[in-house]
């Protein structure tokens, strides 16, 4: 079985007996690329629903003494104030999901005024200086549009996953469709490099896909992983459920691409 907490946990592991340097996405922003370790992931979760997920998640990471980054949206769904101040007192990461012009139905104004609301209300939980744009497959909107018109970094953001990410050298991999190459029916969750990486041989279905190439050292030297928390359990009913769940959802990805494409 897949997309267990036990399969996470082998997955670490993996990294780390290969002699991966597992951080947050705020380390690898600060840290000029001259000092950044050989090899390196940068873990990071976007936490779309189901938030006591991403604490269990956390606690497995906290055991292997990584520290990850938990990006929240500003909704009920996401927003759970003990997880989040459980994720804190961890020593993990945490950062704003945003997706403020889906959610003003494109009214960039409206989305500037949304997206600093959003960061007042997170910043009262603790320090957040980091951002990434939840892709919001289902919506006409680009939520990247709103830098367009206005800069974060006056908000004293240091950086943006998409805008501050040099994925020339750092292999892009997240579960995406609960798998890791969903870039195939993902709307807006991969980069402009994923075909260049791909023609090169980095793509993976499965985690044992990934933990064989990590020990076989067949993985990129610099990757950031993304996971979505909500997609791991190891409780059958609630794997099982999220199974069903992300294969319906696949199919209406695939087909809102065809449609776009055409």
């Amino acid at each position: 079985m897949d997309f267990t907490l036990s399969k996470y946990d082998a997955l670490l592991q993996a990294f780390q007996d290969a002699g991966y340097t597992l951080c947050t996405f705020r380390d690898y922003v600060l840290t000029p690329p001259s000092n950044r370790p050989s090899r390196f992931v940068i873990v990071r979760h976007d936490v779309d629903k189901l938030p006591d997920n991403s604490r269990r998640i956390a606690e497995i990471e906290h055991h292997h003494n990584v520290r990850a980054s938990y990006f929240f949206r500003f909704k009920p769904c996401s927003d759970h104030r003990e997880s989040i101040m459980a994720i804190y007192a961890m020593s993990h990461e945490v950062g704003y999901h945003y997706e403020d012009v889906s959610e003003c139905k494109g009214n960039i104004e409206k989305a500037w005024d949304h997206f600093q609301q959003a960061m007042t209300h997170f910043r009262s939980y603790g320090e957040v200086n980091t951002i990434c744009m939840h892709g919001a497959p289902t919506s006409d909107f680009d939520n990247h549009a709103l830098w367009l018109s206005y800069d974060y970094r006056s908000l004293g953001i240091v950086g943006d996953t998409f805008y501050d990410t040099d994925y020339n050298d750092v292999f892009y991999l997240t579960d995406t469709g609960r798998c890791w190459d969903g870039y195939k029916v993902s709307r807006r969750d991969k980069v402009p490099q994923q075909r260049e990486w791909v023609g090169r041989g980095f793509s993976f279905h499965s985690t044992d896909d990934l933990i064989r190439a990590v020990n076989e050292n067949r993985f990129p030297p610099h990757a950031m992983m993304t996971t979505h928390p909500q997609r791991w359990s190891s409780r059958p009913v609630a794997w099982i459920r999220e199974l069903l769940l992300q294969n319906a959802k696949n199919v209406v990805k695939y087909f809102l691409i065809r449609i776009k494409k055409s």
